[in-house]
């Protein structure tokens, strides 16, 4: 009893006064800092502590990002409003943002030389083979953007299969089912090495894959022996053309003994060999008269060949290539051997390369002079390329809006546009062409609204997109591609480009108004 007593009496009531003056006391030291902290924050070694402003926390901005464009417009462009009523400030500031989300394919007279030779070969797509080989970063990973653009292709110019893959791929993608025994391994030509390795020669895939270990020694023992093997099923959940192929072909070098192979479809032998040791660049290509079910490739052997890729693909028509290499900023294909990796494209032969980076690097952008030296190395790329595939054109695609947070809001890295802009002058400058992502999203503090969408067109991360969001940038490129083909294709296509800024003004005075007509079909 004397113990309960005791302890009522240690318990003490904090009055509704005092609760109320301490959240004050709070408030009020929180409006302080707020009103004292630097604008820019403090910087401690390489991180900087912000704290909101006053006017950020009671005033906040109303943002008015163009990637609101859709419903804007939709209204501003409406048949029972008056225009003439409509501030004039607001017409040209939603002129403009149309201009910018319906971004073309930039060019110079170089580039739309090179890329109406692409659109030649299209048009004889039906004799002969035409290799589309799109290059990107995590952005085009699982075949995204690829998978959309090269279906319409296939509709149009016919064409079969999904094109090149690597026997252990980095990320699943709907076009190809594979399952392979568990003694393969992949060594990458980029991001950190393996240290067995001691040569450049990667491929067109920018890696390369063994069943067995990379020798020590050009002296193997006689006891040695190894076996791998890959399951090729038919697909699925893909578009229909990527489901039929009629041809298997594997790209492989670099076997010091000896190895035999063996590929059966649907359980029936159709092709077995031995490839010869230390055989250099070689293509083992095998034919089908209708698609299998199933394709087991076996090898065996004292040691492997290195497996750069292998590609399921029609006897004519379009063949596209996704090819994702996971945290590259696009600077790797100087690194690699010239003369293999020029093998493996002689046998390719592009017509088009697609070249989709610059978003690794943004991060790390911490001036306008990094964005331009970015934009050299880049540019030297794109040249190494062009050596090496001088019948190709090649097509830079610029990074997406991409965000940072800082403090309570979701913004754009501050060197994007730079960056952007290097790898436009990049492209120019290698008489290549280039489409504009980020501006084609919106622009500048775009990605939020990507995200917030419904459903969302971007993931969580405000830098990736989602499955939708990567469909509607393919169609975005598509419709901007298959625009080029129809001026290569109309009679009149050199008569309709500007020649002087006159001719520009007009044009663009022509354009806005067919874009009011068509507004609506042309954004959904």
């Amino acid at each position: 009893m004397e113990e309960q007593q005791l302890y009522n009496n240690t318990e003490r009531t904090v009055s509704p006064m005092v609760t109320f003056l301490s959240f004050l006391g709070v408030c009020v030291l929180l409006v302080l800092i707020m009103l004292l902290f630097p604008k820019d924050g403090i910087k401690i070694g390489n991180s900087t502590i912000q704290f909101l402003t006053f006017n950020e926390f009671f005033l906040p901005e109303q943002s008015d990002s163009v990637a609101s464009i859709e419903e804007d417009l939709a209204i501003l462009f409406d048949s029972n409003v008056v225009v003439s009523e409509i501030d004039s400030t607001i017409i040209k500031h939603r002129l403009d943002s149309l201009k910018d989300f319906r971004a073309s394919i930039q060019t110079n007279a170089k580039g739309k030389a090179s890329i109406n030779d692409f659109f030649a070969a299209l048009e004889n797509a039906n004799n002969k083979k035409v290799r589309i080989m799109h290059y990107g970063d995590s952005q085009i990973e699982a075949d995204r953007i690829t998978a959309y653009l090269r279906n319409e292709l296939q509709i149009k110019f016919g064409g079969y299969g999904p094109g090149l893959f690597p026997v252990i791929p980095v990320a699943r993608k709907m076009s190809v089912n594979t399952e392979y025994s568990e003694n393969w391994k992949r060594y990458a030509g980029f991001g950190v090495k393996d240290s067995s390795v001691t040569h450049k020669k990667y491929g067109a895939l920018m890696a390369f894959c063994r069943y067995a270990p990379i020798p020590k020694t050009t002296v193997l023992s006689d006891s040695l022996s190894y076996e791998g093997w890959i399951k090729i099923h038919k697909p699925k959940g893909s578009y229909g053309r990527t489901r039929s192929y009629q041809q298997l072909r594997i790209f492989l070098s670099n076997s010091l003994t000896e190895v035999k192979y063996r590929i059966t479809a649907d359980g029936v032998d159709v092709n077995m060999g031995t490839i010869a040791s230390n055989t250099p660049f070689k293509t083992i290509t095998t034919l089908f008269e209708k698609t299998p079910e199933e394709i087991t490739i076996t090898f065996s052997g004292k040691d492997s060949p290195d497996i750069y890729g292998l590609s399921l693909e029609g006897n004519t028509g379009v063949v596209m290539d996704n090819i994702p290499l996971r945290g590259s900023s696009g600077t790797v294909f100087t690194k690699q051997d010239a003369g293999q990796l020029g093998n493996m494209y002689a046998s390719l032969s592009p017509s088009l390369i697609i070249m989709e980076f610059g978003g690794n690097t943004i991060p790390y952008t911490k001036s306008v002079k990094d964005a331009k030296a970015y934009g050299s190395w880049f540019q030297s790329q794109i040249n190494f390329m062009k050596r090496l595939n001088p019948g190709a054109a090649i097509i830079v695609i610029g990074p997406s809006d991409m965000s940072v947070k800082e403090k309570t809001e979701y913004v754009t890295y501050e060197y994007l546009e730079a960056v952007r802009d290097a790898m436009k002058e990049a492209a120019l400058n290698t008489g290549s062409l280039f489409w504009d992502m980020y501006e084609v999203m919106g622009g500048k503090n775009t990605m939020p609204k990507w995200v917030e969408a419904d459903p969302p067109l971007a993931a969580p991360d405000y830098i990736h997109f989602s499955p939708k969001g990567a469909k509607k940038m393919a169609e975005e490129f598509s419709t901007k591609l298959f625009d080029l083909y129809n001026l290569y294709k109309d009679p009149n296509y050199k008569s309709k480009e500007p020649e002087t800024k006159q001719d520009e003004k007009k044009q663009d005075e022509t354009a806005q108004k067919t874009e009011k007509a068509t507004l609506h079909d042309s954004i959904q």
